[in-house]
């Protein structure tokens, strides 16, 4: 398996984009992705499949044109920048290349019971291919499988330790990823301190696991290093709330130099903390965010550093996956998704896992557009 750390270490740090969420209601409104008129949302024609709503005689099928499968994108929620990338940039950019469209629809909030809402609702409009990023991996797992009884293909990121999936598509190997963090944070700490974890949800598997990867990463190099009592909080996926959370810490462990994070918003709302209490170099905060919310914090010297992958990326390798096995082709190590960072993949069961870790520096912010 490729080492991550070795990639981070061994390179320059390239662009790319980072994970996860923000906060699920069940009526959310649907997206389309339409060849026809390019990467916005746009409304359903005799051409492609059309959104659909279930009245009282029940939920239309959805026709998918010229053969091909009728395929549907769930993101963990909708408006929020992380996931508008995966769909403008991602999801809808590969339905125009390729001349396929695809629902992406997801809901409001990071809740799980809106994915399963929407998720029953597609099965329920005929669809061939599922593909999502799971709010909670152990609480999708009965419709996951009830799609697959169905002959559903379906695909996930972000769920490692889903069952009941064909393939979970991952950038990177989650040990890795969470030891590089780790590194990272320990270096920015002087290898000694007290740190805190942070995630955006307890819930959120790739978080969970990214997270208990640093920890044990700790343990293993940094013995002078400590994790306070308060192991792991959640910051809902929210900045304001790990802005909150991390003031609360702070406020609790007069001793705290060091916060770990996952999801998205906690970085940068652990650095605003930071800098309203003026602790800049005292505090320090490593975590996979984008770019453009840590950009101001790492010209300021807040922050370090962050981490990250670009997650439309994952998706288009996930969306090629899925017209693979359509096609019935076979799926083992080696195989080559099309995508960069996904040409030579390692699988290991249900799981693929790419080479598509970045890692965000004050060298690097300003070439990402996003």
């Amino acid at each position: 398996m490729k080492k991550f750390l070795v990639l981070i270490i061994s390179v320059s740090l390239v662009l790319g984009l980072v994970a996860c969420g923000s906060p699920a209601t069940t009526d959310a409104p649907e997206e389309v992705a339409s060849v026809e008129n390019g990467p916005e949302e746009v409304a359903p024609d005799e051409n492609g499949p059309e959104e659909v709503t279930p009245d009282e005689n029940g939920p239309e099928e959805v026709a998918s044109a010229d053969g091909a499968p009728t395929i549907a994108f769930v993101p963990r929620v909708v408006g929020q920048a992380w996931w508008d990338h995966v769909r403008d940039n991602g999801v809808m950019a590969w339905a125009e290349q390729h001349g396929i469209d695809v629902i992406y629809q997801g809901p409001a909030n990071v809740e799980v019971e809106g994915q399963i809402q929407i998720i029953h609702d597609l099965m329920a409009q005929g669809i061939d291919v599922l593909l999502f990023a799971p709010n909670d991996s152990a609480a999708l797992e009965p419709i996951a499988a009830e799609a697959r009884e169905r002959g559903i293909i379906v695909i996930t990121t972000e769920g490692s330790g889903m069952q009941n999936v064909d393939f979970n598509v991952e950038a990177f190997n989650e040990e890795g990823f969470g030891a590089f963090m780790m590194d990272q944070l320990a270096s920015f700490m002087g290898y000694e301190g007290y740190y805190v974890t942070m995630v955006g949800s307890m819930t959120s598997e790739s978080h969970m696991n990214w997270a208990d990867a640093a920890v044990a990463r700790q343990l293993e190099m940094y013995p002078d290093m400590t994790l306070v009592p308060t192991a792991r909080v959640s910051s809902e996926h929210d900045a304001e709330i790990a802005f909150q959370r991390t003031m609360e810490l702070l406020q609790l462990y007069p001793e705290l130099r060091g916060i770990q994070g996952t999801g998205s918003f906690d970085a940068p709302g652990a650095a605003r903390a930071i800098r309203e209490l003026g602790l800049v170099g005292e505090v320090h905060v490593m975590g996979g965010t984008i770019p453009s919310e840590i950009r101001d914090f790492l010209h300021e010297g807040i922050m370090q550093g962050g981490a990250l992958w670009d997650p439309a990326l994952t998706a288009q390798a996930m969306l090629n996956l899925a017209m693979m096995m359509w096609d019935g082709e076979a799926i083992a190590t080696g195989a080559n998704l099309g995508i960069p960072g996904y040409d030579d993949v390692i699988v290991e069961g249900t799981l693929v896992i790419g080479d598509g870790a970045i890692a965000i520096t004050v060298d690097n912010v300003d070439d990402f557009g996003f």
